[in-house]
């Protein structure tokens, strides 16, 4: 056992999750290993002189696999949201708390292999407790990393929310004040033609035609009030992630322009992993799109409630005509130049854990797009 556990620690060793590994090999061996003790010590107990001989065979050969398939399925089951965590964060397989359980796990290992090739078996039912108090620790720990991890989420969710949320409000007044400053310089301007026309002074109405409300269009018709289409977005997180985004793009001058004709209430997905990917896609669109001579962003959302199905779609100006869009999904490989390239790849890392979503992408004619498509 301990030479297959080092044999998978040699052959990916170049993997960055050796220690993951390592654990799950760990806790396979030795997982078995307390529980099949446990079905033995229930095996003597229950066991008469009468199914001494034909209990024992019939506990080797069928009781105890099958209640060692069924512990573990159910342990699997519970451990499950923890083990996602642990295996989508590197720096918690780096920390020396995880390495130390690794440790703990393979000097268990050691001491349960001693007795055996010493054989030791005055030893064996301590190595066995020892074996269980490393289990409970070990399931303890799981336990802890995932509610600190979600707390953690909350916090920064919350944070993210609440930044957005600012820029939104502070964006909202922006609007505020314009339409209301509009407001009293258009009744002015009205006064100011009356009296104009009143007295048929056409030179007048011309220059206030064409000095003042043509300015005063361009500035109604200026690309912030997109921002009103977000209020058919009924997800607080999402909406607080597209209006920071939205607004990044125009003050960067990037003509930006949303549609949304249904009301959006579900991702189908868990909200942080959507919002982790619709702020990669959104960041790549406006540093693709900012370089351009003719900087656009579209955004589509359509809602499918009978299919049960979103798409997200957002297309950008690109300076590239097209591309190979197999190698963009690469790790390090990016049509932005040198520092940039991991993004789709950890788009395609979060999507590996949901099957009922999926990305699709298309660049040509200068022109990129890219499609998220969840279902519930």
């Amino acid at each position: 056992m301990i030479l297959l556990v080092l044999m998978a620690q040699f052959i990916l060793k170049s993997t960055q999750n050796i220690n993951l590994i390592f654990f799950y090999a760990l806790y396979t061996i030795i997982s078995t290993t307390v529980f099949g003790a446990i079905i033995q010590s229930l095996e003597n107990l229950l066991a008469t002189d009468f199914l001494v001989q034909d209990a024992s065979s019939i506990f080797d050969t069928i009781v105890t696999p099958l209640f060692l398939t069924i512990i573990q399925y159910f342990i699997i089951k519970y451990l499950t949201p923890s083990l996602l965590i642990l295996r989508k964060n590197r720096n918690l397989q780096q920390h020396v708390t995880f390495k130390l359980m690794n440790l703990l796990l393979f000097l268990s290992l050691i001491f349960y292999t001693a007795t055996y090739i010493f054989n030791i078996s005055g030893y064996k039912h301590i190595v066995n407790l020892f074996f269980a108090y490393c289990l409970i620790i070990i399931l303890v720990y799981l336990h802890y990393i995932t509610r600190s991890h979600l707390n953690q989420q909350i916090i920064d969710q919350k944070q993210l929310q609440l930044d957005n949320l600012t820029h939104y409000t502070q964006q909202i007044e922006e609007l505020y004040h314009s339409l209301n400053g509009f407001r009293h310089d258009y009744a002015n301007l009205m006064i100011s033609l009356e009296e104009s026309i009143q007295t048929n002074n056409m030179t007048h109405v011309h220059h206030i035609y064409n000095d003042v409300l043509k300015s005063a269009k361009l500035k109604l018709g200026h690309n912030n009030y997109t921002l009103s289409t977000l209020r058919a977005i009924e997800i607080p997180a999402i909406k607080s992630l597209l209006s920071h985004k939205i607004i990044d793009a125009l003050e960067k001058g990037i003509r930006t322009e949303i549609e949304i004709e249904q009301q959006w209430t579900s991702c189908h997905m868990d909200t942080l992993d959507y919002i982790r990917i619709l702020g990669i896609l959104l960041d790549n669109a406006i540093e693709a799109s900012e370089n351009t001579a003719n900087a656009f962003i579209h955004i589509a959302v359509i809602i499918d409630p009978v299919q049960k199905e979103n798409r997200f779609i957002i297309e950008n100006a690109t300076t590239e005509e097209t591309s190979a869009i197999h190698q963009l999904f690469k790790h390090s490989v990016t049509t932005k130049g040198n520092g940039h390239g991991t993004g789709l790849h950890n788009v395609q890392q979060i999507l590996i854990d949901y099957e009922q979503a999926h990305l699709e992408t298309a660049h040509a004619n200068h022109k990129f797009s890219q499609t998220l498509v969840t279902q519930g």
